[in-house]
């Protein structure tokens, strides 16, 4: 009876690295959450643009 040894590969190693699973939980969250800061932060960079009245009185 021969037994053979567990090959791993190098991802296999990778994804049971607790930290490995910690950065991507936290790339998956924060990810996300900075794209719309920076998007909401453009937003708000922009100039006012007022609307136009519907009854304009002379």
């Amino acid at each position: 009876m021969s037994d053979t040894p567990e090959r791993s590969t190098p991802w296999a190693d990778t994804l049971r690295r607790p930290w490995t699973a910690l950065c991507a939980a936290a790339a998956v969250v924060l990810g996300p959450a900075a794209s719309t800061a920076s998007a909401l932060v453009q937003a708000n960079a922009a100039p006012l643009r007022h609307a136009q009245t519907p009854h304009r009185r002379l």
